[in-house]
């Protein structure tokens, strides 16, 4: 790999997490599944979804995105919400031990630096994100992956030739964000996991 900034994008979900990662010209996206059935009990399966997370993570000069959790709109969705809650946790604490740089990305901000608006269904973040870059992607976790990586990757390469409502994302996410490991040093900057 080179010294270019790998950019990773992790949208959570038990069934099928989306994961992409942008280096270079080189872009890839991937589902990564999971049925209740073929594992023991949940912890099992969240640790399965943190391994295969986690090695697919580069060990240098990388910036990962992972979207921050959903509220439940009504009292059907706790349990989903619950569930994500602990896998979100478990990726986090990964990461945050393995030193890797990362923010957790709000889905208003993600569907905006995606679409241009922050509030939209999840169709058009799929649409938007072939128009966009011509990333032809199977689910809405693979779209929302997709976008994580291109705002994680204009971070750490500070571009400029963004639109204004991609530039005003970065902007808060970088100043409003949960995030974690990051250097001090202003970007663009080499990012290593495990310092």
């Amino acid at each position: 790999m080179s010294d270019e900034i790998a950019a990773c994008g992790i949208d959570l979900s038990l069934t099928g997490t989306g994961f992409c990662l942008k280096h270079g010209k080189s872009l890839s996206v991937e589902t990564i599944k999971t049925k209740p059935k073929d594992y023991p009990n949940k912890i099992e399966r969240v640790k399965k979804i943190v391994r295969e997370v986690s090695r697919r993570i580069p060990k240098r000069n990388v910036l990962v995105c992972v979207e921050n959790y959903f509220t439940p709109a009504n009292r059907a969705q706790i349990g989903a919400a619950m569930s994500l809650i602990e896998l979100g946790w478990s990726v986090r604490l990964a990461l945050y031990q393995g030193g890797v740089p990362f923010y957790v990305i709000v889905p208003q901000h993600l569907k905006k630096f995606g679409t241009g608006k922050g509030n939209c269904p999840k169709a058009i973040v799929v649409r938007e994100v072939y128009k966009r870059w011509g990333v032809d992607v199977k689910d809405d976790n693979q779209a929302d992956a997709c976008v994580l990586a291109h705002i994680a990757h204009s971070i750490a390469t500070w571009e400029e030739n963004l639109p204004a409502y991609q530039l005003e994302t970065i902007e808060k996410v970088v100043l409003d964000s949960e995030s974690y490991n990051l250097p001090e040093k202003p970007w663009p900057m080499e990012l290593s996991a495990g310092n």
